[in-house]
């Protein structure tokens, strides 16, 4: 199962959420329905608003989930080195999570283009669930080894670097082994975070 619960979560409640979860990457998320998840997840309509008042909510939880996974996935153990080496490892980690969790990938690169989602709100739930990302980019200007770039924007380009490239892997799975590969997916994001030649 690639949904991970908090371990105080009841059994029901995450049940729930594993099923809305699989329903949104197999429908989209707009195309199905409260009624159709509380079936699915054998329970009554009832039940599903009494742990979310709306779709909407639902869907945020779930996202908070995928987040949080990521996190725990990236800082399992301590990031160790340069300001570079720990971007790499970083990378490297959040593409094993993916690889282990296409179901929150899926759903990440949905809400990537929903239009509910600002920008601004991905942003922040991203500074919520991993300050440390932000700490270790901010770390790396003071030092000189990233472009003097304003947050939102690094965010936003290592965010969607990693969506895209996430997803290559995930639908062909024979390059994501590829040395090549490997190595040029996290070249082309460090390239794109260095200073500019003068």
């Amino acid at each position: 199962m690639n949904h991970v619960s908090s371990p105080a979560r009841p059994r029901r409640l995450a049940n729930l959420l594993d099923t809305a979860l699989s329903l949104f990457v197999a429908q989209g998320i707009q195309a199905t329905s409260t009624a159709s998840i509380a079936k699915a997840a054998g329970v009554a309509n009832g039940t599903l608003f009494h742990h979310f008042a709306t779709k909407q909510a639902l869907v945020d939880q779930l996202y908070l989930d995928a987040k949080t996974n990521l996190a725990q996935a990236l800082t399992a153990t301590p990031l160790t080195g340069t300001a570079a080496d720990q971007l790499q490892q970083c990378w490297q980690r959040s593409l094993n999570w993916a690889k282990l969790h296409p179901r929150q990938l899926c759903l990440m690169q949905q809400l990537s283009h929903d239009p509910a989602y600002s920008m601004a709100r991905h942003h922040a739930l991203m500074l919520e669930t991993m300050p440390f990302l932000a700490e270790l980019l901010t770390d790396a200007q003071q030092q000189g080894m990233l472009a003097p770039v304003p947050l939102p924007l690094l965010l936003n380009f290592c965010h969607h670097h990693f969506l895209s490239t996430a997803r290559l892997f995930v639908d062909q799975p024979e390059l994501a082994t590829d040395p090549d590969y490997q190595h040029w997916a996290f070249q082309l994001l460090w390239q794109g975070l260095r200073p500019t030649e003068t």
